[in-house]
């Protein structure tokens, strides 16, 4: 399912878009195709430092980062992100797996 886009301008620092030139040339993708994919990697990043100061539950992460809860749990452990696992996360994962089955 492709997501509703929409046209935005952006201003950034020369360095910036240099290193978006970059990273285009090297991975052989447009630009706006870069940005997208860096902004995605962002979100995750976002995503991950927030649960590891405890501002949000592993759901919110996931939620934020487009992951499963279960993507966003293995990419923690990957990355030695200690769980914050609480009791309401437990009771949250347990309700999206009844809505599911």
């Amino acid at each position: 399912m492709r997501r509703m886009e929409t046209v935005m301008t952006v201003r950034l620092p020369k360095d910036d878009l240099k290193v978006i030139e970059e990273i285009s040339i090297k991975g052989r993708k447009d630009k706006s195709t870069t940005i997208r994919e860096l902004v995605e990697l962002g979100k995750i990043y976002f995503a991950i430092m927030e649960y590891r100061e405890n501002r949000i539950s592993i759901g919110k992460a996931a939620e934020i980062a487009g992951l499963a809860i279960s993507e966003m749990m293995d990419l923690l452990s990957k990355l030695g992100v200690e769980s914050n696992l609480e009791l309401s996360d437990y009771i949250e994962s347990q309700k999206l797996a009844e809505d599911i089955l």
